[in-house]
């Protein structure tokens, strides 16, 4: 049972399931010490909902020591970005000493499979090692994609009515960041039946590409198209928009890298898991609950001429768009 005068420590809180498992542990009222690079506007929401906030680096041994102190539960979510292996050496260093009672690691689904290309991925694969190693409790917390890699095509689906799509024939039971947040929260009230397991959260079903159009038409009320996205075109879109949406150059190069695993289907081996609805009581979000909070969120939700415009003349730069070499890409994804 987690005491009032042990906080749980969230790294990354202001990120996409930080975020959400940091609102439900609080909303629990559970005490919340979050670990974050800046007071960011997240940062400060979340510290006026009663999280304390600890400023500091995955790279800064003494920062990750001064989060710990007096934590006995972590979640430990890595940004995506070079150097976890060492980071996560520096903080398994730094949680021996905090003698932890348990920390839900984020780690990655595509991580299961041996021939993967990603940096990231491999890096997690390395973590895995270093963690099991250390004899620090720890649950593997291993979704697959999150829901949330739609929103930067909103612009063309709801304007234009097309839905670029780099997925091929794949399919993926996508699970939305509000369910792996309370999917980590729970893990994180209750830990003990999990130390030492993988656990693979997912959304209710499968859905492919052509699925995920038939949703949005219905949503939008008129048809949407899918458009086939090849490598090429999907970098081209990430350098051209990525910072609209938080996406540096490493994470495009990943994501690039995910793309292709979904064509080949990994995302669907196994299928759906009952694990959110273990876990919190609850079905997880479906597809379509999912796309409408997106589209009702999105800048773009409103329809206009002078939107339409501005989406088209995005679409129709886009093939235009320099990208690095093929040297400057390859660099990105190299150890």
């Amino acid at each position: 049972m987690i005491q009032r005068n042990e906080p749980v420590l969230i790294t990354s809180a202001t990120g996409k399931t930080g975020y959400e498992t940091t609102l439900q542990l609080l909303n629990d009222g559970y005490p919340v010490r979050i670990f974050v690079r800046s007071r960011n506007k997240r940062a400060l929401e979340l510290e006026k909902r009663g999280a304390e906030v600890a400023i500091g680096a995955f790279s800064q041994y003494e920062s990750l020591a001064k989060a710990l102190k007096g934590v006995r539960r972590v979640y430990y979510c890595y940004p995506i970005m070079p150097g976890m292996p060492q980071n996560v050496a520096l903080f398994i260093r730094a949680a021996r000493e905090a003698q932890l009672e348990a920390v839900v690691f984020m780690g990655q689904w595509l991580a299961e499979f041996a021939d993967q290309e990603s940096r990231l991925t491999n890096d997690i694969k390395t973590a895995y090692q270093l963690l099991e190693d250390s004899g620090l409790p720890v649950i593997y917390f291993n979704p697959g994609y999150f829901a949330e890699v739609v929103i930067p095509f909103l612009e063309f689906i709801i304007q234009l009515g097309i839905m670029p799509s780099p997925y091929g024939a794949g399919k993926c039971p996508w699970v939305s960041s509000r369910d792996l947040g309370a999917a980590a929260a729970a893990l994180l009230r209750n830990p003990a039946p999990y130390v030492g397991l993988k656990i693979h959260p997912t959304g209710p079903e499968s859905v492919s590409a052509e699925q995920m159009a038939a949703v949005f038409s219905r949503i939008r009320g008129r048809k949407v198209r899918l458009l086939p996205l090849p490598d090429q075109l999907f970098l081209k879109a990430g350098f051209m928009t990525g910072e609209e949406f938080g996406y540096d150059a490493f994470s495009i190069v990943q994501a690039n890298c995910y793309n292709r695993q979904f064509r080949l289907n990994r995302f669907d081996v196994g299928g759906p898991t009952t694990v959110v609805k273990e876990l919190t009581g609850r079905e997880p979000e479906d597809f379509e609950t999912i796309a409408r909070r997106f589209i009702e969120q999105s800048p773009y939700r409103q329809r206009s001429f002078s939107r339409w415009l501005s989406a088209v003349t995005k679409f129709m730069t886009m093939p235009f768009t320099t990208l690095p070499t093929k040297r400057q890409l390859a660099a990105l994804n190299q150890p």
